[in-house]
Parts: structure tokens; C-alpha cells; sequence
């Protein structure tokens, strides 16, 4: 079993023009949100962990959508923002607080891979903590730096190599994250006075942690932060 944590609680600025939220914005006929969750397909065990708005939920029945498409899963409803996604992620500590695999995801991509390969190429090689990644120099993604197979440095929206994170982030132990993201609060390791994902990766690294890429080819990396982007995937472009 492995846990699936997705925080989906977060600013949608390119919807605002949209009546519905982000997870709910149609994506080939479907809500994101099931978009997301059926790319997971390939993981035959896994647990979900949805982290929500409470108010997104009352209004448009988010959770009770999310129950519907997966039997598994445990839905977390936030009543206001939090400091970023790493403080989000913190709120489901009760649940990945252990020795359980986990990955975090983001809510609006889809990543052409099986997710299984995924797995065993960081299992077979004992990483502690891994992440996919795609070529792009662009400071809209964040990044990570390699000494040959070793992840040695994060940074978030800005490029350091050419490896970009496909919102895709894996740890051994739930336990582990859970570490990494408090030192990384405590320390106050923010960017634009938001606390990110590679704030966590990069305590891990000072852990003494073994921190590896999964890389993919180009073209398999679907963004769908924005109308645009959706557009673009429908169409076979992005």
C-alpha cells in the first residue's frame, strides 16, 4: 500500500473567469479531478489524500465527487489557505506520519508513465526520496541539480539544471517528509513567503537521505495549470 497525497486547496488565478473550481474545469469531457486521479491507475494498492477547501466542498461537492471515483481515500477540508503546499501537505500528518511510502502529487497534470516503473526503479535503487522530471529551462517549474545519480540541490521557480519536477515527489517513509517539511518551516525556507515541496526535498539532502530522478521523455509531461494548457493537451500539443 502507498499513500497518494494531493493537496487541491490551493489558488487557481487562471480560473477565475471559470464558475466551477480548477478540479472541477473539464479536461476531454472529464473534471480534472478525474483526470488525476485515473492517472494513478497503474498503482494496483495505493491510498488517496485529498487536502480540500471546505468551502469549495460545500458549494461544489468536491469531496463527495472524489468519494464517488475512488473507493480508497481520505479527504482533508481546509477552512481558509494555508502558508503554501508544503503547509498543506502537513495537514494530513495523522495519515502519512509512518512507515508508509509516499508520493504528493499535483492536482492539475497528467504524466504519461506507468507509475509502477516508477516505483521499482526507486525501490531497487533505496531512495530515500525521488521525484520525475522533464527537460525545460523555464522559471514557471521548479528544478533539482545532480552529481551523477544524486540529487545534491533543489530550488523552486528557478533553473538550476535542466531537470525540471513534474509535480511528482516521492518518499520512502511518510515519516521522513513529515521531518523534512517542519525543518524546512523552522528554518522559514520559503519562496515569494510561500513554503514549496523542494524546501522538504532539500532537508532531505542535508539528512544525509538518498534523493534520485526518474527522468521522462519529452511529451509525456501534461501541465494543466491554466485554460490554455488544457486546451493545447485536448488538442494533442502539449
Amino acid at each position: 500500500m502507498i499513500n497518494i497525497l494531493i493537496p487541491a486547496c490551493g489558488g487557481a488565478d487562471f480560473f477565475k473567469e471559470s464558475y466551477y473550481p480548477k478540479n472541477l474545469y473539464e479536461v476531454n469531457g472529464k473534471p480534472m479531478i478525474e483526470q488525476v486521479i485515473g492517472n494513478y491507475e497503474s498503482i494496483r494498492e495505493k491510498r488517496f489524500i485529498y487536502i480540500l477547501l471546505q468551502e469549495e466542498c460545500n458549494k461544489f461537492h468536491t469531496d463527495n465527487i472524489i468519494s464517488l471515483l475512488t473507493e480508497d481515500v481520505d479527504i482533508i477540508r481546509l477552512k481558509a489557505l494555508t502558508g503554501g503546499a508544503l503547509c498543506s501537505c502537513l495537514m494530513a500528518v495523522e495519515y502519512i506520519d509512518n512507515e508508509t511510502e509516499l508520493i504528493i502529487s499535483n492536482n492539475d497534470q497528467i504524466i504519461d508513465v506507468d507509475f509502477e516503473q516508477v516505483l521499482a526503479q526507486f525501490r531497487d535503487k533505496e531512495t530515500d526520496c525521488g521525484v520525475i522530471c522533464f527537460d525545460a529551462i523555464h522559471p514557471r517549474w521548479s528544478y533539482v541539480r545532480c552529481i551523477e545519480e544524486h540529487v545534491v540541490e533543489a530550488a523552486e521557480k528557478r533553473p538550476i539544471s535542466h531537470n525540471a519536477i513534474a509535480g511528482f515527489y516521492y518518499f520512502k517513509r511518510g515519516l521522513d517528509f513529515i521531518a523534512a517539511a517542519k525543518a524546512a518551516i523552522k528554518k522559514g525556507s520559503t519562496h515569494d513567503d510561500k513554503y514549496y515541496i523542494t524546501s522538504a526535498i532539500n532537508e532531505m539532502i542535508l539528512m544525509n537521505k538518498t534523493v534520485r530522478i526518474y527522468s521522462i521523455a519529452d511529451g509525456t509531461y501534461h501541465s494543466l495549470y491554466s485554460p490554455e494548457k488544457i486546451r493545447q493537451y485536448e488538442k494533442g500539443e502539449s
